[in-house]
C-alpha cells in the first residue's frame, strides 16, 4: 500500500501582462515630462546685450561698462572715471547716463556674490533693460 501520493508538477514560464507593463512605462514617462521643465524659462526670460532686434534701428551708443572691484574697505563700483563704494551711489550714477545701449557688468573673481547681486540690482533700479553679467577671473 503506498501512502503518499505523487503529484506531477507543471513548471510555467512567469508572463508579465504586457498592456500593465505598457501602462507603467508610459506613466513613468508622462510623470517625468510633466516633472520636468519643458524650456528653461527663467534663462529664456532675461534680456542681455547680446540680443539683436531687427526692427531696430542700428545705434552707434556702445553698452556701458560697470567693474566691480575689491577695496580696502569692502567693494569698489566703477564707470569709467566714475567711482562709487555703495549701491545707492552707483544707482544715482547710472541714472544719469543713457540707457539704450545697456550695461556690462563686469565683476573680479576676489568679489563677493552679494556685491555684484547688488551691481546688477542697481542697475535695474536706474532704468536698464538691458544688464549683462560678467564674472572674470585673475
Amino acid at each position: 500500500m503506498k501512502f503518499s501520493r505523487t503529484k506531477r508538477r507543471e513548471f510555467r514560464m512567469i508572463r508579465i501582462p504586457l498592456v500593465a507593463f505598457i501602462d507603467v512605462v508610459l506613466f513613468l514617462l508622462l510623470y517625468f515630462v510633466m516633472a520636468g521643465e519643458i524650456a528653461a524659462a527663467g534663462e529664456g526670460q532675461l534680456s542681455s546685450t547680446l540680443q539683436t532686434d531687427k526692427k531696430a534701428s542700428p545705434t552707434n551708443l556702445q553698452a556701458q561698462i560697470l567693474r566691480v572691484e575689491p577695496a580696502p574697505g569692502g567693494v569698489l563700483f566703477l564707470i569709467g572715471d566714475r567711482k562709487a563704494s555703495t549701491a545707492r551711489e552707483l544707482a544715482s550714477v547710472l541714472r544719469a547716463l543713457p540707457k539704450d545701449a545697456g550695461v556690462l557688468v563686469r565683476v573680479s573673481g576676489d568679489v563677493p556674490i552679494e556685491h555684484a547681486a547688488e551691481a546688477v540690482q542697481a542697475c535695474r533700479d536706474a532704468g536698464f533693460a538691458k544688464v549683462s553679467y560678467v564674472p572674470t577671473t585673475r
